[in-house]
């Protein structure tokens, strides 16, 4: 007996960690563990405002993130993908709104106890990276491959791996200059409104040295968590039936050894969005 879902849940909230130190290496993000039935491009379009710094480090601009994906159903169980992204690094527009919001709240972050500067662009990163200018940069492609491994009442098991194929100078500060791997597991149930996706991920990267102190490791991990609900069962409303609420967390393992913890920090990264469906 076939089980019928309302909108196969095959595109959770599609993400990378924009998180500076980590955009030169293998960048996962969450996969349904379902084969998409026809080829479909995303196109994601983001902006993030940086301030980092530390006695090695000096990140104070904004990324403006277009990225493009590609999967290509190759069977019923194979699915292929392709990701590439450009990015555009600037003065950017949300200094001020930011401002606004934390002195509304009475926030204190690192924007206020670090010195930020609004409206500059400064990127140094030891002596291998300097830049004060606005420039466009190419991001590293990866490739991956799905495989389909299980289906049963709504739950679905695949496995997928990865390259990452180096593009661009490495004094830009996007790319290692070396290939990255990655292999994982998804895990996927799909209720008759609600679904679950979990992703386990590990990633072998290329060396990557900074400085003596600064090293990159060998291998990370990564667990994600995805989830969708229909927005009316928070908020009761008649406007549309297929609009829905998603949730996704990503906790990412760090990418350097070092004793400067702007460097060897784990990240954690919650998100929310609403998908309102226009049509079939």
């Amino acid at each position: 007996m076939m089980q019928s879902f309302s909108q196969d849940f095959v595109s959770p909230i599609h993400s990378t960690n924009q998180y500076i130190n980590q955009l030169i290496f293998y960048r996962p993000y969450t996969n349904s563990a379902m084969i998409k039935k026809t080829d479909k491009i995303n196109i994601d379009l983001s902006e993030s405002n940086i301030f980092q710094k530390s006695e090695n480090l000096l990140a104070d601009f904004e990324i403006t993130t277009l990225e493009l994906t590609y999967y290509y159903p190759i069977s019923g169980s194979i699915e292929l993908s392709f990701n590439y992204p450009l990015y555009y690094v600037s003065k950017g527009f949300l200094d001020k709104p930011l401002n606004y919001y934390h002195s509304t709240f009475s926030m204190k972050t690192t924007r206020e106890n670090e010195g930020h500067v609004d409206n500059q662009i400064n990127y140094q990163v030891t002596d291998q990276i300097n830049k004060d200018q606005a420039y466009f940069v190419s991001g590293n492609p990866q490739i991956e491959i799905k495989l389909a491994l299980y289906e049963r009442d709504g739950f679905f098991v695949s496995t997928n791996a990865g390259v990452k194929l180096p593009v661009g100078n490495k004094k830009d500060g996007f790319t290692s200059g070396k290939v990255d791997l990655m292999a994982g597991i998804q895990l996927q149930k799909n209720y008759e409104k609600v679904s679950w996706i979990t992703n386990v991920i590990i990633t072998q990267n290329g060396d990557r040295a900074l400085s003596s102190d600064i090293t990159s490791k060998k291998m990370r991990y990564f667990c994600y968590l995805a989830n969708k609900l229909p927005l009316s069962y928070l908020i009761p409303f008649d406007y549309h039936s297929e609009v829905d609420l998603l949730f996704a967390y990503q906790y990412s393992s760090s990418p350097y050894e070092s004793s400067d913890e702007k460097f060897s920090s784990i990240s954690h990264l919650f998100q929310f969005a609403i998908r309102n469906y226009l049509s079939d």
